[in-house]
């Protein structure tokens, strides 16, 4: 619960403006991706976070093992928003929700969708997580790099996320997760 507190702490007291960091630092190889991430900070809209479900694939886990683990995945989280002129969307945020040993997990980073229909509809989407991921369970805790392929359905400012975790170390018991998780954008 202190590790939970401290790093919510830690997200309030960072400078109001993301391009604080001087972009040019990184190198022209990250400079690009700096700049995408402080312009969708400083310009973007709030966007709450609240997830709810983790389907573990049947065919990775034994069913004993499903009836230990979570699919409740609770949690929230913040994030800020952009929408270019094409509907397409960029967000940087942190969500943090109780996976699958009911444990926080901690996931700081960039989102990425593209989506297809007139904007007045349902729209599906297909995009990327980029970002930093924290579980107890992995690495020993310690904050990791990760990617995953996201696949949405917007209406208005309400938006449903759905992600795939593949196994990475293979056999049973190791993974293949569908993780469900919804958002919704306060337009100024």
């Amino acid at each position: 619960m202190k590790r939970l507190i401290f790093g919510a702490a830690f997200l309030l007291a960072l400078p109001g403006r993301a391009d604080a960091l001087e972009c040019a630092d990184f190198g022209s190889w990250l400079e690009k991706g700096c700049r995408r991430v402080a312009d969708t900070y400083d310009r973007g809209e709030n966007q709450f976070f609240i997830s709810g479900y983790s389907y573990h694939v049947p065919a990775t886990y034994t069913p004993e093992k499903r009836a230990e683990l979570n699919s409740n995945a609770w949690g929230s989280g913040w994030a800020r928003t952009v929408e270019d002129a094409d509907g397409d969307t960029h967000s940087v945020g942190l969500l943090a929700f109780l996976d699958s040993h009911k444990h926080v997990q901690w996931n700081i980073g960039y989102t990425y969708s593209t989506y297809w229909r007139s904007r007045d509809g349902v729209q599906p989407g297909l995009g990327y997580f980029v970002g930093i991921v924290q579980r107890p369970d992995i690495a020993g805790g310690v904050p990791f790099p990760a990617a995953l392929p996201l696949a949405t359905l917007r209406y208005g400012q309400a938006t449903l996320f759905a992600t795939y975790i593949p196994t990475l170390n293979g056999g049973i018991n190791h993974g293949s997760t569908l993780f469900v998780y919804g958002s919704y954008t306060f337009k100024r």
